[in-house]
């Protein structure tokens, strides 16, 4: 589904269901469950890109999920909200890994790395390895 730039969205069903598409996730992960981890990721973005092209970019609004009791939910507000929030998000991420809340501090760790440097740098189609 396309949405187009500028169309407002109702930003409070759609944290409720961002909240909620994460809990899904929570539960998946705890349960090794790929599938509906998959699909909740799936709906995650979308409903990201909504808010993303909505008047003003309405991400920021995934600043009030931080304090989140679910780390599931403070680390997709904060790889989703990072682009407005760097800092903010990185600092989210850091306090769930040393929370050490298994399997989310294992997430973290990857997500930190990625919101710090980016993606790995490619060499001839094949991922660099880390040194």
């Amino acid at each position: 589904m396309m949405v187009k730039k500028g169309k407002a969205v109702p930003v409070d069903a759609t944290v409720q269901e961002f909240i909620d598409l994460s809990l899904t996730q929570h539960e998946a992960v705890l349960y090794l469950e790929t599938r509906p981890y998959n699909r909740a990721y799936e709906k995650i973005r979308k409903l990201v890109d909504k808010l993303r092209l909505s008047p003003g970019d309405q991400r920021h609004v995934l600043v009030d999920l931080f304090d989140h009791p679910n780390p599931q939910v403070r680390l997709n507000a904060a790889k989703y909200a990072h682009p407005l929030f760097p800092e903010e998000s990185i600092q989210v991420v850091q306090s769930i890994i040393d929370a050490k809340k298994y399997p989310q501090e294992a997430h973290a760790r990857s997500a930190l790395d990625y919101l710090m440097f980016g993606p790995l740098p490619e060499n001839d189609g094949c991922p660099a390895l880390l040194t």
